[in-house]
């Protein structure tokens, strides 16, 4: 018994025997583990892959104006099938700045998602190992010569891409265009067989309740013109009256019964198809379409502007070269006047013609003298007549409009352009109010970089400028896209002139149109009261002769519309206390700032990194 104790033969197999389940286990467990990594890191590839591919769709379906399509899951789910992996739709979802819908990954992987940037496209692969033939085959050591089963875990692979996209703002074409800013019931009045055609929306909004419909008559009466409630905005006056536009936004609190959101839902179209009646889902009520211009500034130019130069008899100077030149006043302070004059024999021999009216803040003292264009020549003495603005017939003589000066009307009687700048019309006179275009066959124009009229007064005067387009000519007018000062040069950060996307702008102090008249049940006069009266007409019927980019802006006035014509242009705007159209104009591409539709942007491409 002591030899057989002592005895070592067989111990290796014996030894053997009790630990090869070990070695057995350790070296399955080894190869099991390694293959986990491995898949994983197979699943991380189609991961990517998949919300690569899901991004992609996504950048493609928001391009093309379908950004609540959710073809990204299934796209997601086809690229992780395509790479080896078959994962539920669910599992890929989408980040948004107002939420997810990544329920489902966020209970499978406990792990945030990040996405510091949305939109974020998230995919999750998972696997449960347990259902692996080679997990079914493979044990791990269980103490001493003994083995169990490997653990079975469930291994998840995350791919988040940050979506990134390209947005340009652009005018948005049908968008609003015209706002009244009118307290009243007939705020917009369309009379006679007026049709406002309007691929774009219209906007009423008086700074308290009111309905776009006509008032009812059986209430207590309480609206600013004592008619009942609701006092309404939208008035078609007349049995032929009628409105074809793309939507209706108004202050009502209400929108009362749903028949009588216009004030007849027989009158009231779309713009197209232009049958078909105006819905409820095209009526926005209780909503604030505050003045989007409020805020705009001009500084008309100071001081006084020459109206007349006249040569100082025996002080026609001497040297001058020969022919028609140009002559510079000197002396004052501001912008000198210009003229020109015939030169004979040295001499100036014809009455001076004013090219510019200048600007002084100090005029020339007597002796006043002038510099020849070329600098030669001297001796010649004039005489200036003077005023607050260059009247309407001197305006009309100057061979270009130069800006930046005050005139006191700008009547358009021949083809002319408006280089860009700013042109004051202060006043007005006897035979154009302000800025009047009413000469049939002309061309009216701007530089493509933009102009602005105001129409304002003179220092201390009481009759304010207005507008005045009439006649079958063509105008063509654009607003500056970016600010500019009175002369047309580029404005620093501290110019006061806010000048871009306005085409007119008149004065806040001007004379307040009081309401309008007509529409109803009210039969006296269809027309604003007394000259706070501006106007738009002409054109034959359907032509486009009116091309006007940017806004005409009458916070305290009403705008009239007559005539069959087309307002067209990039981007159209017009704010108005009253709108009183008689007419069919038709209005296209509107893009009223701050409003309903108004502004806009658009995504033209993205991309995307791998976030997590």
């Amino acid at each position: 018994m002591n030899s057989l104790r002592a005895c070592s033969a067989g111990a290796v197999a014996v030894v053997t025997a009790l630990v090869l389940p070990l070695l057995f286990g350790f070296t399955s467990l080894g190869i099991e583990v390694g293959h986990w990594y491995l898949v994983q890191r197979e699943m991380q590839g189609a991961a990517d892959a998949a919300a690569i591919s899901a991004s992609a769709q996504y950048i493609q379906d928001v391009i093309a104006g379908n950004a609540a399509s959710t073809t990204y899951q299934t796209t997601g789910q086809h690229y992780a099938s395509l790479n080896g992996f078959t994962i539920p739709i669910a599992n890929t979802c989408l980040v948004t700045s107002s939420g997810n819908n990544c329920g489902s990954v966020r209970a499978l992987d406990a792990r945030p998602v990040v996405c510091s940037t949305p939109p974020c496209m998230v995919v999750e692969v998972t696997q449960d190992t347990f259902q692996w033939l080679s997990t079914k085959a493979s044990w791990e050591p269980n103490g001493l010569g003994a083995i169990k089963p490997i653990p079975t875990p469930t291994l998840v692979a995350r791919s988040v891409v940050n979506i990134i996209f390209d947005i340009t703002t652009t005018p948005p074409q049908g968008s609003s265009c015209i706002l009244a800013l009118a307290n009243d019931r007939n705020a917009i009045q369309v009379r006679g067989n007026g049709d406002i055609h309007a691929n774009c929306g219209l906007l009423i909004d008086g700074g308290r309740d009111q309905n776009a419909r006509t008032p009812n008559l059986n209430s207590a009466p309480n609206c600013s013109d004592g008619t009942a409630p609701p006092c309404g905005g939208l008035t078609l006056a007349g049995s032929n009256a009628m409105v074809h536009i793309r939507n209706l936004t108004t202050a009502a609190s209400t929108a009362g019964p749903a028949n009588q959101s216009c004030p007849d839902p027989t009158r009231c179209f779309l713009y197209n198809p232009s049958t078909t009646a105006l819905p409820t889902s095209a009526i926005f009520t209780n909503t604030a379409t505050p003045d989007p211009y409020a805020g705009r500034v001009f500084t008309k130019p100071a001081g006084v502007v020459v109206t007349a130069v006249a040569v100082v008899s025996g002080k026609t100077g001497s040297g001058y070269t020969n022919g028609i030149r140009t002559f510079t006043v000197q002396g004052g302070t501001g912008i000198p006047a210009k003229f020109t004059a015939t030169v004979t024999g040295g001499k100036i021999s014809s009455a001076p013609a004013l090219i510019d009216p200048g600007a002084y803040t100090t005029l020339p003292t007597a002796p006043i003298l002038v510099v020849a264009d070329d600098g030669k020549g001297s001796g010649a003495n004039v005489t200036l007549t003077t005023g607050n603005c260059l009247p309407g017939a001197r305006f009309a003589a100057l061979p270009t409009p130069i800006p930046g000066r005050a005139y006191c009307s700008i009547p358009v009687t021949k083809t002319l352009n408006f280089p860009t700048g700013i042109y004051y019309a202060e006043g007005g006179d006897a035979t154009c109010m302000g800025f009047c275009i009413t000469t049939g066959n002309i061309r009216v124009t701007t530089d493509t970089t933009g102009a602005t009229f105001v129409l304002t007064n003179t220092a201390g005067g009481t009759t304010y400028a207005q507008l005045a387009v009439s006649g079958n000519n063509t105008t063509n007018l654009v607003a500056p896209t970016n600010d500019i000062n009175a002369d047309g040069t580029p404005c620093s950060s501290g110019c006061a002139n806010t000048t871009s996307g306005m085409i007119i702008f008149q004065d806040r102090n001007a004379p307040t149109t009081t309401a309008l008249s007509g529409g109803g049940g009210v039969t006296s006069s269809n027309s604003a009261a007394g000259s706070t009266l501006n106007s738009l007409s002409g054109c034959g019927n359907n032509q486009t002769c009116r091309t006007l980019s940017g806004t005409l802006y009458f916070p305290k006035q009403t705008l009239n519309f007559s005539g069959n014509g087309i307002v067209q242009g990039t981007c159209f705007g017009l704010v108005s206390k009253y709108l009183d159209d008689a007419g069919t104009p038709t209005f296209q591409n509107g893009c009223l700032p701050g409003t309903t539709g108004g502004g806009g942007s658009s995504i033209t491409s993205g991309t995307f990194k791998l976030a997590q």
